[in-house]
């Protein structure tokens, strides 16, 4: 009892003699960043806080990020572009199409290229059978599209290649896919302008042109850089939809009046060699190309 005794004034008369210690203690408790809350903060923390009160706590609180939280309210508002259009289908966001001549509506214009009743009219096995391709035949399709005819040349010509071409590079994408699905390694999609088809020249035994005479600007002048990638014999295929009014294809503005396309392509030096009546709606016509003898 007396050493505790003795210890209690000696701890008086120390404090007596150093004033600062009695404020020390506060002075780093108050201003020391890494100290816990005290249990007044963690009181007002477990209350649910107000709208007015967001906008009160001190900056201290205010930089400290929640740990419970996973993430900030900034964050939390984020919008997600990505997800809101994941599965919007193709026609929801329509590209516009570089075939000026063509529907502005690009995946709904490929879709209806692709139809099970175009394909049917178009009767892709019978323009085969007619014109009797050798398997190493080089063609050259104008306005290939999706393909359609394209896919049937590479096969129909194992041993040949066909120029698939088009002024849209979406339709040679959908080709693209295809030559890597059907393993078909003889087609090549060759990206077209308005006035030139981009065909290497003096080197094709066909030129096949469906569905896409009627969308050629100075017709007249793009059909005679197209005989130059002929070769010696080589042949013209167009398959354009027939004048008027018809049950299928476009509207009668939309193409080309009777006999506009013969006098052209007599202008542009080429020669009616044959023409096949196996189509309801469209013209089967074969062409060469006049010889200087012949002119």
């Amino acid at each position: 009892m007396r050493i505790a005794s003795f210890q209690v004034p000696i701890a008086a008369l120390f404090l007596a003699l150093f004033p600062a210690c009695r404020t020390a203690a506060p002075v780093e408790i108050e201003v020391a960043p890494s100290s816990p809350t005290t249990s007044a903060d963690s009181a007002s923390h477990s209350l649910t806080p107000s709208p007015t009160d967001a906008p009160a706590q001190s900056p201290a609180h205010a930089a400290s990020p929640a740990p419970a939280r996973s993430e900030t309210p900034a964050q939390a508002e984020t919008p997600k572009p990505v997800a809101v259009h994941a599965d919007a289908p193709p026609s929801a966001t329509p590209q516009s199409n570089r075939d000026l001549h063509g529907p502005a509506d690009l995946p709904q214009y490929i879709h209806n290229l692709e139809s099970e009743a175009r394909v049917r009219d178009l009767q892709v096995d019978v323009v085969l059978s007619k014109l009797a391709l050798p398997d190493d035949a080089m063609v050259g399709d104008l306005g290939c599209g999706p393909g359609v005819f394209s896919m049937a040349f590479a096969k129909a010509c194992p041993n040949g290649v066909v120029y698939a071409c088009d002024v849209e590079p979406a339709q040679l994408d959908v080709i693209r896919q295809k030559i890597h699905t059907l393993h078909m390694d003889n087609v090549v999609p060759v990206l077209a302008s308005t006035d030139n088809p981009h065909f290497p020249p003096g080197q094709l035994d066909v030129v096949f042109i469906a569905d896409t005479y009627h969308h050629l600007d100075d017709r007249v002048t793009y059909m005679r850089r197209v005989a130059r990638a002929l070769k010696p014999g080589g042949r013209l295929v167009v398959l354009d939809y027939k004048s008027g009014l018809q049950k299928i294809g476009p509207p009668p503005e939309h193409k080309l009046a009777a006999g506009v396309m013969d006098k052209e392509l007599v202008d542009a030096g080429w020669k009616l060699v044959q023409r096949f009546d196996t189509h309801p709606y469209h013209d089967f016509e074969v062409w060469r190309a006049v010889q200087p003898w012949e002119k």
